[in-house]
């Protein structure tokens, strides 16, 4: 049961990077003054927001406390590996802090979003989930100095209501996505290993002329020909190979149709026909035509994804249907490389998964 909880916590969180990677993009793209609403992602100007709150999804209140949690620990982890001075430096038109901004904002704004499809899903936080936030956020606040405290303006209530709306998003997931289907038979998850040589039939995107492609198809008879009469693939393959790669690992869906199928078709360490695709002419060579552990990893893979279809259409619902409000003068006095930053203080996600995951 542990395990398989851990696995649901794991794809809840790629699903909200995921969705924060699309709100960053509209987020990326705001001008940076005045008060914004939100409606389909799209900003307009509003004042609808006051005191510390820092944006509003539907009746959802994001303060700039609870965001403030997130900057301290994004800036703590972005210096250890880059250094103060990495701020303010551009990264092909946007610095590193405007990313970081972003992505905060991105994320909490999915948070909060999903936990407003609780009540809609009856789902409830027990009691024991509620001691458990309790305690989660006192170690996380407990850990704080006065000096990060009062830095952040952070009270152990904002603490409490960030893990609140964190696990409640977490349980929505699951139970929007507790009953999809999870059989994935194995040729469906079947993952092949081939080594390929490709004559190409195109260059800088334009095709061959036909004098030139009956050139490469006739490299690819020569090719067949010396396979035929002994050849080891692999040199032939360093020789004549045109393709970036010569071997290739892939499942299902990942490769052109007729290639696709004719590798599938292969069985161990048989070579194929000349398969022509928009590239060009491929001569294929099967090495693994069932690997045991990698398809048992993809179809994990494939009820993930599953589960991230059913729930992404859900939210997608539910932001196309939710107004929201965004005060950028709010965020804009917030920076990063001034904060107080002390080695008692612990990780906010890092307690997260000690107390609530699992």
């Amino acid at each position: 049961m542990d395990r398989m909880n851990g696995k649901r916590n794991r794809m809840w969180k790629r699903v909200v990077r995921r969705m924060a990677a699309g709100l960053l993009a509209a987020l990326l793209c705001l001008p940076l003054a005045g008060c914004s609403r939100l409606k389909n992602t799209e900003f307009v100007l509003t004042t609808g927001l006051s005191g510390n709150q820092l944006f509003k999804v539907g009746k959802s209140v994001c303060t700039l406390p609870e965001a403030m949690v997130y900057v301290h620990t994004y800036e703590k982890q972005y210096e250890d590996v880059y250094g103060v001075e990495m701020w303010e430096h551009d990264f092909g038109g946007i610095t590193l802090e405007e990313y970081v901004k972003g992505n905060i904002i991105s994320q909490l704004a999915t948070i909060k979003s999903m936990t407003l499809l609780a009540e809609e899903y009856e789902v409830e936080l027990t009691r024991e989930d509620k001691k458990n936030i309790e305690e989660a956020a006192w170690a996380y606040f407990g850990s704080l100095s006065q000096e990060e405290r009062e830095w952040m303006d952070v009270k152990q209530e904002d603490v409490q209501e960030l893990y609140e709306a964190h696990l409640l998003a977490n349980r929505v997931y699951e139970k929007i996505t507790k009953d999809v289907d999870t059989e994935v038979s194995d040729d469906e998850a079947r993952i092949i290993t081939v080594q390929q040589i490709l004559l190409k039939t195109t260059r800088d995107g334009e095709a061959y002329s036909p004098e030139e492609k009956q050139a490469a198809y006739e490299k690819a008879q020569d090719v067949l020909e010396e396979i035929s009469q002994g050849r080891e693939f692999l040199t032939l393959a360093s020789i004549y190979n045109q393709d970036e790669q010569i071997t290739c690992t892939f499942g299902r869906g990942e490769k052109d149709t007729v290639y696709e199928e004719t590798a599938f078709s292969l069985d161990k360490n048989q070579v194929s026909g000349i398969i022509e695709t928009e590239k060009g002419y491929y001569i294929l060579k099967c090495t693994e035509n069932f690997d045991r552990d990698a398809t048992e990893r993809n179809k994990e893979t494939m009820v993930e994804k599953r589960r991230d279809g059913i729930f992404q259409q859900i939210y997608d619902e539910l932001i196309e249907n939710t107004t929201s409000e965004f005060n950028n003068q709010l965020w804009e006095k917030v920076h990063f490389g001034n904060s107080i930053q002390d080695d008692t203080g612990k990780n906010f996600f890092q307690i997260y998964e000690e107390y609530l995951e699992g």
